[in-house]
């Protein structure tokens, strides 16, 4: 039996953006094992109460989720990692030189390339953040399934 391909999304904190993709992309594909991580993240630390809350909205338990550091990660072991933002990339090829990463809309032929992180904004920018996030998760899975 052939095993899962491994996917690792990654974004600055882990506490909202990777952390709903790992989440969505779990839903909604069981083609691979899921992981998220962040560039700056604290590991251990508790997804954003703003992140649970519209998760809960969408039918999706947040509330277990603790956030890892890419460092902390397995992120070697990963056979797609696709990114957030642009600079999301760079600060793990500081680490990692070799590692392929894309954006997630890089790898779905979108532009522009980043997915702007809701931290700091009111529920509605959070819900607005989750619904992107699904949208692009939704061609990524098309893309994979056609592979």
């Amino acid at each position: 039996m052939k095993s899962k391909m491994k996917i690792m999304f990654v974004c600055a904190g882990n506490t909202s953006r990777s952390a709903m993709a790992e989440a969505i992309f779990k839903k909604i594909y069981d083609g691979a094992e899921v992981y998220s991580s962040g560039v700056i993240a604290v590991t251990g630390m508790k997804s954003s109460q703003k992140t649970i809350d519209v998760c809960k909205s969408h039918g999706i338990d947040l509330s277990k989720h603790r956030a890892t550091n890419f460092k902390d990660s397995n992120i070697e072991d990963m056979d797609l990692i696709l990114t957030f933002e642009q600079n999301h990339i760079s600060k793990i090829h500081i680490y990692y030189p070799d590692l392929e990463i894309r954006t997630i809309k890089q790898f779905i032929g979108e532009y522009p390339i980043d997915i702007n992180d809701p931290v700091g904004g009111d529920y509605e920018l959070y819900d607005a953040c989750f619904l992107e996030i699904c949208r692009v998760l939704k061609k990524v899975k098309s893309i994979l399934e056609q592979k």
